[in-house]
């Protein structure tokens, strides 16, 4: 079979082998000139391979070290014979695009590569070649202020960033009539458009900001402390690896638990988190915080309760 490097998914496949060759990173310039395509087509194909443990920081790309490209058990030309096949039948219906998203998604997935199994986060499927994405990349790109018509509602804003939190894609984007960064749910957008007029960034880098973004419920201009006990059941667990970015291991006590902080936006960065862990980790402050779970867990029994006696 003929490959050519104008056909996106034989260039994404590339892509992933040439990371692989190059010490697991490259900078999207380096790609756009190895393919001669623009930096904006490499961004868009690295898009396509948010299934794979990748991710671009200020321009580099990253690949994650241990990933074997060669041991996958599904090789480029049958990935690529697949791929054909699922063009040609693609927009027949909703419930086979769904179909075929989820068959991509299970064959891009690192539970296809040996000897490591990762389990991966499933995403919304989000087709990035169509004209809404496109205006958003473009605006995105040339920093054009744009107005974003969401939920019957219109605001102009400075779009930044398309991100997925819990696998649901947002546009990330300022709000110009508050100037707060807030987040768009990319389906509930009815209509975007850019304006020819160009706007500074004031929220420097991005990618790094995101970092200590957790949720799609971030609150722009807002921070404080979290602090939790970590029992010693659950503590190798906080010790192996961070749930949150911002975590820190303050204390480690001699029966074994942990002290840990977590630095958010709102209740809701670190909400899901500690009630996963329930019973095994106590919030210690704030004390307003500390108060709400505790309400919502005695409103939650009460109603359990008389669920029971119903």
């Amino acid at each position: 079979m003929s490959l050519k490097k104008d056909k996106y998914f034989t260039r994404v496949l590339e892509i992933l082998n040439i990371l692989a060759a190059n010490d697991y990173s490259m900078h999207v310039n380096e790609l756009a000139q190895e393919f001669g395509v623009s930096t904006r087509t490499i961004y868009r194909d690295l898009g396509r391979l948010h299934f794979f443990p990748i991710e671009c920081v200020n321009g580099t790309v990253y690949l994650q070290e241990d990933y074997e490209i060669e041991s996958a058990e599904i090789d480029n030309e049958e990935l690529l014979v697949a791929e054909l096949a699922f063009s040609a039948i693609h927009g027949l219906d909703d419930e086979t695009d769904k179909k075929i998203h989820s068959l991509r998604a299970k064959m891009t997935n690192p539970l296809f590569f040996n000897p490591y199994k990762i389990k991966a986060e499933g995403f919304q499927s989000i087709n990035t070649d169509s004209e809404l994405l496109n205006k958003i990349e473009d605006a995105i790109t040339k920093k054009n202020f744009s107005k974003v018509k969401s939920n019957d509602i219109f605001s102009e804003v400075e779009p930044y960033k398309v991100v997925a939190f819990d696998g649901i894609w947002y546009l990330l984007a300022k709000d110009l009539e508050d100037k707060k960064l807030k987040t768009y749910l990319i389906a509930h957008i009815q209509e975007f458009r850019a304006s020819a007029r160009v706007f500074a960034n004031e929220h420097g880098d991005i990618n790094k900001m995101l970092e200590n973004v957790h949720t799609a419920w971030y609150q722009d201009g807002n921070s404080f402390s979290v602090k939790v006990k970590i029992k010693k059941e659950i503590a190798p667990y906080f010790k192996l690896k961070k749930h949150l970015s911002s975590q820190q291991i303050v204390k480690e006590n001699k029966d074994g638990s942990l002290i840990v902080t977590f630095k958010v936006s709102c209740d809701e960065d670190v909400d899901n988190l500690i009630k996963a862990w329930l019973p095994h980790i106590e919030v210690i402050s704030p004390t307003r915080f500390r108060k709400k779970i505790i309400q919502e867990l005695e409103e939650y029994v009460k109603e359990l309760k008389s669920l029971q006696v119903n």
